[in-house]
């Protein structure tokens, strides 16, 4: 039997204006905030994690450099996430040719509490979806990583330019499947210092 392959995606070109610091590098317990997010996304459900970053990051690039990641540093810097998800999808299509039946999850960089065992969860609900997306909600509310299967990459590149990717779902063209989460962390990003001071009182000891 041949396991399907699920790549995981993670948008990392913004510039974190609202935060005033790099907040990927920023320390969060023993780690930095995109150091946690990769290791929870090293399992063994989980083929490849490519990172898109912008061209001239060259302190996240040093970062990463040890990391078990694929590092994608577009010519032209992504304006948006859709356009980061775009650069990832033709990167994975062009090295790995995925079947239409494999997959790709979509998380932003700035969710650094998602543990790897949450990950695994979510991963082994997919395995079983019979659905071509599928969310995670913790009380209704959605969450990441969204699951996607590889025969979605197509329909990403066909949303207008002032489409984001969530508007495959909600322009009624697809019907996401809610994948039940008891976790809320599922729900947790980060943008602002106010809010990674809430989550150092947390998270920035262990």
């Amino acid at each position: 039997m041949t396991t399907r392959r699920l790549f995981a995606i993670v948008p990392a070109a913004g510039r974190s204006r609202r935060m005033g610091a790099h907040k990927l590098l920023l320390s969060l317990g023993s780690e930095t905030v995109i150091q946690r997010l990769v290791r929870a996304l090293s399992c063994k459900l989980v083929t490849k994690v490519v990172i898109v970053a912008r061209r001239d990051d060259a302190r996240l690039a040093e970062h990463l450099a040890d990391l078990p990641v694929e590092l994608v540093q577009p010519e032209t810097d992504p304006p948006d996430m859709k356009t980061s998800v775009q650069h990832a999808l033709h990167w994975i299509k062009e090295r790995y040719q995925p079947a239409e039946d494999e997959s790709w999850l979509l998380v932003p960089a700035d969710h650094p509490v998602l543990e790897q065992s949450v990950i695994e969860e979510l991963c082994e609900g997919w395995e079983q979806c019979p659905a071509d997306v599928m969310i995670p909600a913790y009380q209704n509310r959605k969450g990441h990583p969204t699951f996607f299967r590889w025969s979605m990459a197509g329909e990403v590149f066909k949303l207008p330019a002032e489409q984001g990717i969530n508007a495959l779902w909600q322009r009624g063209g697809v019907q996401p499947h809610l994948q039940s989460c008891d976790v809320p962390e599922i729900l947790l990003d980060l943008d602002t210092p106010e809010e990674f001071e809430e989550l150092q009182k947390k998270y920035g000891k262990d």
